[in-house]
């Protein structure tokens, strides 16, 4: 496939894991488009990676495909003006627009359940690397999401070999990795990406990781400590979010909720903010 030039780029100061991140003008395209390349050898199997989880999905909050040139491992993706949740947490917006934040949550939590439930993919799909960092806050929508970077993802039942021959060494971001995954457990990736959901909006709700340190303190933590309920740090949370979030942190898969449970929890108590 022949791709359109590139007549201009734009260095986007952003970090996405060992990707470089461009927003490129390309000929015959009246709209800009973001180019994703590798940083190193091993971003180009992330990068191709993620052009084939994106060709399985249609859904409207999921960040689109445009293009994917393998011989130049360039994956060029729907561009759009916003921030990351992450950012958001950072500047203390979250913490002072509640009702905002729990849009912001709703609409990722209705994502992810769609996403393992298999609607608008053509088969269930483990994001695994949910967090706050991959959840796009567009500025036409300030109260939606849009989910990106599908690098490290896969379809149920069909782990990846760079996943499977690397177990030992957890794929992801260590403070939204569930504590099965350190143990190199991956049987249920959808109840890995419930927990770090968990961690997502915690910190969204509080301006706190649950788990924060080194990456061995962190391990531990995960894997022993209960983090504080929001409430203890002084942070009005509504009952039943706090509830489901501290529940999507079990140490336990099968004691966390499904992400259909959870999005339904967000919906139900958002005329609370009324």
């Amino acid at each position: 496939m022949r791709f359109p030039d590139i007549i201009k780029r734009e260095p986007l100061g952003v970090k996405a894991g060992v990707s470089k991140l461009t927003k490129v003008e390309l000929s015959r395209n009246p709209f800009p488009a973001l180019l994703k390349e590798p940083a190193q050898f091993w971003d180009e199997i992330f990068i191709a990676n993620e052009a084939y989880m994106l060709d399985e999905t249609t859904h409207p909050r999921v960040r689109q495909k445009l293009g994917y040139d393998a011989s130049k491992h360039q994956l060029f993706l729907e561009y759009s003006e916003g921030t990351t949740l992450g950012d958001l947490v950072q500047t203390g917006l979250t913490l002072k627009e509640p009702q905002r934040t729990h849009k912001i949550l709703q609409s990722v939590a209705e994502t992810v359940a769609d996403l393992h439930a298999g609607i608008f993919c053509s088969r269930p799909i483990v994001h695994n690397d949910l967090k706050s960092m991959n959840v796009l806050v567009p500025a036409a929508s300030p109260s939606e999401s849009v989910l990106i970077d599908f690098s490290h993802s896969y379809f149920v039942g069909c782990l990846p070999p760079f996943i499977a021959d690397n177990k030992q060494n957890p794929t992801g971001t260590a403070k939204y990795t569930a504590p099965e995954k350190w143990d190199g457990n991956f049987s249920d990736g959808l109840k890995g990406d419930v927990f770090a959901f968990g961690v997502l909006a915690y910190y969204a709700c509080t301006g706190k990781h649950p788990f924060e340190g080194d990456a061995a303190t962190i391990e531990k933590q995960i894997r022993e400590a209960t983090p504080p309920s929001p409430l203890q740090l002084g942070i009005d949370v509504q009952r039943n979010t706090l509830a489901i979030i501290m529940a999507c942190l079990s140490k336990e898969p099968e004691r966390r909720p499904t992400m259909e449970h959870v999005a339904k929890c967000f919906a139900e108590s958002a005329c609370l903010f009324q």
